[in-house]
């Protein structure tokens, strides 16, 4: 397992001056806030911008397509333009390419839906949702959205294998950001953590999803045993006894390894 050294740092805690840089803070935390979007009084509680400033900058993003303002709750939310740019990343994300076959197919396999997710520093992206046939899906998030890092069976899943006092230190700055998610349990959400880093996988039952639900994620890691992606899956908590949630840890850890070994592995067994 590799360590780092050095405390992960929010985006929020210097900006450097410019357009730019209070853009880019604008567009994270409209991304961080809720998916109805956000309201002018809340940007500026938490990027700390003056109110003009967020005002100036906004209407340019405005203008560009990147921020959208709903004429009746006044909310600001991320536009269509910028969320085809973010689906045209993604498209070109390696992660995505290598793993989107052995997802769909595990997904049917498994009967689940099943979920593909990326670190961005103090976040988690959605990079892949994989639906089956089943009329019963359990399971919420879409492709592109943009969590706190943490909180979900992927996010726990690459927490797994992160050094322990980084995890920690996710943990205290995002608190806050966990306990505005419905239904959290804080003392639960704990347990998960600790459970996934003595076990190097993610399981947890009715932590912040339906009360009836659990979850359970594996991380793809490098050669180097660091996770660059986690993959997760939702299902009914009765649907799977402890044999059958033995066998789903199964199947996801062998379809990680194989994504993994697409990922870093050349042909011949030459690591890249």
């Amino acid at each position: 397992m590799n360590a780092r050294t050095s405390a992960p740092r929010s985006d929020l805690d210097e900006v450097p001056a410019g357009s730019l840089h209070r853009a880019r803070l604008l567009v994270t935390t409209i991304a961080r806030g809720s998916r109805r979007g956000s309201l002018l009084t809340e940007l500026v509680a938490r990027t700390g911008l003056p109110r003009p400033t967020i005002h100036r900058v906004l209407d340019m993003l405005i203008d560009m397509g990147w921020v959208e303002r709903d004429p009746v709750t006044l909310r600001f939310n991320l536009g269509r333009d910028l969320a085809a740019l973010g689906y045209s990343a993604i498209s070109r994300q390696p992660v995505e390419r290598a793993a989107a076959t052995e997802l769909s197919a595990l997904a049917e396999e498994l009967d689940q839906v099943v979920f593909l997710n990326i670190r961005s520093g103090l976040d988690s992206v959605c990079i892949g949702r994989y639906d089956t046939r089943s009329q019963v899906q359990v399971g919420r998030g879409d492709v592109g959205l943009r969590t706190a890092f943490g909180v979900t069976q992927s996010c726990l899943a690459m927490m797994s294998r992160l050094p322990e006092a980084e995890v920690w230190e996710v943990v205290r700055i995002n608190l806050p950001r966990f306990h505005r998610v419905e239904r959290y349990d804080e003392t639960l959400h704990r347990a998960a953590i600790e459970f996934a880093l003595a076990h190097g996988y993610s399981a947890f039952d009715g932590m912040v999803l339906d009360r009836s639900t659990s979850g359970m994620g594996v991380p793809i890691c490098d050669a180097g045993g660091y996770p660059v992606a986690g993959i997760g899956t939702t299902f009914i908590s009765a649907w799977l006894d402890d044999a059958g949630r033995a066998a789903c840890r199964a199947r996801l850890e062998a379809v990680a390894a194989r994504i993994a070994q697409r990922l870093f592995v050349l042909p011949g067994g030459v690591a890249e």
